[in-house]
C-alpha cells in the first residue's frame, strides 16, 4: 500500500541483511541426448558409471519388453532398432560398459539376430525372448529373481506409464496382463507360481489391471494396489512405496511419451515422477511428494520436449524450504484484509532489520530474499529498483491513512490505503518498490523494472498482493509496486496453480496443509 507520496525514496546500499541465507532450489540435472537412443545411453552412464556385467537390448519403438526390465540390476537397458544399423552412441556405450554378456529382450522381431551379434561384438550373446511379451516378462523376472521374490507387480501390457514409474521397485519383478481383461495370461500365472511371492500388487487403476485379474493372479496370496487418480498420482504413490523417505534423486519423466524414461528402472537412487506434456503444469500429487520427501537433486529424463525447464525448476524449488517455512512461520501466512486485522492490533515484529543500511525495516528472511531479487534484477538489465516503503507501525499507518483521507477523501482513501491494523506493512513482510523510470506509484507496473518484478517475484517468495483487476476480491486498486512475502514455496505454488488472490488461496492452502 502506498505511504506518503512525499517521502524520500532511499536507494539501498550493498550491505546484506544478517541472520539468513538466500533460499536456493535443490540442484537440477538432465539425462538426455539428441534421440531416445542417446537418452538411454545417458541413463546408462549415470546408473553404471564403472561398467556392468551385462547390457540388455530392447526394441526402440515398441516398449513392452523394456518396461518389464526395470528389475534387472546387473546392467543397463539400451534401445536399438529391431534390425539394421545400431546407432554409434549405443555401440560406444556397450564398449564403455564392457559387459561379459549382451542380452536381447524379446524375440527376433524385437531384436534380430544380426543386431544382437553386432552389439555383442564377440561377447556372450543371450536372448530372453518368449512366445509373446507376457512370456518375455516372465523370463526377465526369472533372471532378475532366480530365488523367488516377496512381491510381484502387475502392469498392463501396453506401453504402460505405470510400469515406467514402477521400474524403480526393487522387491519384485513386473509381470504383464492384458489391459482391462480379467483373464491372466498363462506365462504370467506360471511366473507367479515359480516366484512364490507373498503379495501380488497391481500398478495403476482397475481400468489397467482389473480387480478380477489381480484376484486371479494372486490366488490365495495377499493383494494390493498402488494407484492414484491418474498416472501422475500413481507415480507419486509408487514413489512413496519404493522410497518412503527422501532420496538422493528424484527423476522427472514424461507421462505421455515414455521413450525417454522406459529404461529408467536401472536408476536406483530415487523414484520416477511423471509430468504432463503441458509445460509448467506439475500435478498436485507430484509436487506434494517433492515437498514432503525432498531429494538432494531433481533430474529430468529426456530433453525439454519431455520435461520442460519450468517443470524441472518448479520441482527443484518445491524441494526446499526457507527458514520461516520450516520453523516458526511467525505471521508468514497471516491474511490481512479490510475486515481482518492483525492481532494484537499494535503488533510489532521482534526481529526487524534494516534493509541494506537504509531506514526501511523488514523481517530478516524478507531482507535476504529481497537482496536476491534486486541483485538478479540488476543482472537481468533492470537496475535501479529501490524500496519506497517497508515496515510501518500501527501509528505510522494511522498517519498514512489520515493523509490520504485529507488528500482524496475517505471513500477514495479506502481504495488505496489500508486502515491502521489492516496493513501488511505492519507484519514486516511487505515492501513498496519504485524504479528509475517511474517517479510516482501507478506507473510502476508499466516500467521495465515493474514488468520484470511481476514476472519473477514468485521466484523469491513474493506475490503482487493487489493484482490488476482484483478490486472485487481484495477491495483495493491494482498496486504493482506492493509485494507481500509469503515464502518461496507458497509463492511458487500460487504461480504454478495460476492463483493470484491471496485472499482466496491462503485459507484453503493453510487448511489443507499445503504450507
Amino acid at each position: 500500500m502506498p505511504g506518503d507520496p512525499h517521502e524520500a525514496a532511499v536507494v539501498g546500499s550493498s550491505q546484506a541483511a544478517p541472520h539468513a541465507e538466500p533460499v536456493a532450489p535443490v540442484p537440477t540435472a538432465r539425462l538426455h541426448g539428441a534421440s531416445r537412443f542417446e537418452t538411454a545411453v545417458a541413463i546408462s552412464k549415470s546408473a553404471f558409471p564403472f561398467g556392468a556385467d551385462a547390457v540388455y537390448l530392447a526394441r526402440s519403438d515398441v516398449f513392452a519388453d523394456a518396461i518389464a526390465a526395470g528389475s534387472l540390476t546387473d546392467g543397463p537397458v539400451l534401445l536399438v532398432p529391431p534390425c539394421g544399423a545400431i546407432p554409434q552412441p549405443v555401440l560406444h556405450e556397450i564398449a564403455r560398459v564392457d559387459p561379459v554378456e549382451v542380452v536381447a529382450l524379446g524375440g527376433t522381431s524385437s531384436v534380430c539376430g544380426q543386431t544382437l551379434d553386432t552389439a555383442a561384438a564377440g561377447r556372450t550373446a543371450t536372448r530372453l525372448g518368449g512366445v509373446d511379451r507376457y512370456d518375455t516378462a516372465a523370463l526377465i523376472a526369472d533372471r532378475a529373481f532366480p530365488g523367488g521374490a516377496s512381491t510381484v507387480y502387475l502392469a498392463e501390457q501396453r506401453e504402460s506409464a505405470d510400469a515406467v514409474a514402477g521400474g524403480v521397485l526393487t522387491d519384485g519383478p513386473i509381470l504383464l496382463v492384458a489391459n482391462g481383461s480379467d483373464v491372466v495370461p498363462s506365462p504370467t500365472l506360471a511366473a507367479i507360481d515359480a516366484l512364490d511371492p507373498t503379495s501380488v500388487v497391481a500398478l495403476g487403476g482397475s481400468s489397467s489391471v482389473t480387480a478380477g485379474a489381480l484376484s486371479a493372479a494372486a490366488g490365495a496370496r495377499h493383494t494390493d494396489r498402488v494407484a492414484g487418480s491418474d498416472r501422475f498420482a500413481t507415480s507419486a504413490a509408487i514413489a512413496d512405496r519404493a522410497f518412503p523417505d527422501s532420496s538422493s534423486r528424484t527423476y522427472l519423466a514424461s507421462g505421455t511419451a515414455i521413450a525417454d524414461a522406459v529404461v529408467g528402472g536401472s536408476l536406483t537412487r530415487g523414484p520416477i515422477l511423471l509430468v504432463r506434456n503441458r509445460c509448467a503444469v506439475v500435478t498436485e500429487p507430484v509436487w506434494r511428494r517433492l515437498s514432503t520427501e525432498p531429494p538432494e537433486m531433481v533430474v529430468a529424463l529426456g530433453g525439454s520436449n519431455s520435461v520442460c525447464a519450468e517443470q524441472l525448476e518448479t520441482a527443484a524449488r518445491l524441494s526446499v524450504f526457507s527458514g520461516m517455512e520450516t520453523g516458526d512461520t511467525d505471521r508468514l501466512y497471516d491474511l490481512l484484509t479490510k475486515a481482518q486485522a492483525v492481532s494484537p492490533l499494535r503488533y510489532v515484529p521482534a526481529d526487524l532489520v534494516s534493509w541494506r543500511g537504509t531506514a526501511h525495516q523488514v523481517r530478516p528472511e524478507v531482507a535476504v530474499m529481497l537482496d536476491a531479487l534486486f541483485d538478479d534484477a540488476t543482472a537481468a538489465g533492470r537496475p535501479g529498483l529501490y524500496v519506497k516503503s517497508a515496515y510501518r507501525s500501527y501509528a505510522e499507518q494511522q498517519e498514512t491513512y489520515d493523509y490520504w483521507v485529507r488528500t482524496v477523501g475517505r471513500a477514495r482513501a479506502d481504495m488505496i490505503s489500508a486502515r491502521p491494523g489492516h496493513s501488511e506493512h505492519q507484519l514486516g513482510l511487505a515492501v513498496d518498490l519504485g524504479g528509475p523510470s517511474c517517479s510516482g506509484w501507478a506507473c510502476f507496473g508499466d516500467t521495465p523494472e515493474g514488468r520484470w518484478v511481476a514476472a519473477h517475484a514468485h521466484e523469491y517468495g513474493f506475490i503482487i498482493r493487489y493484482p490488476e483487476g482484483g478490486t472485487g476480491v481484495t477491495g483495493y486498486e491494482f498496486e504493482p509496486w506492493h509485494l507481500r512475502y509469503v515464502g518461496p514455496r507458497a509463492a511458487w505454488l500460487m504461480h504454478v496453480r495460476d492463483q493470484i488472490y491471496w485472499d482466496t488461496y491462503q485459507p484453503v492452502a493453510v487448511a489443507d496443509g499445503t504450507f
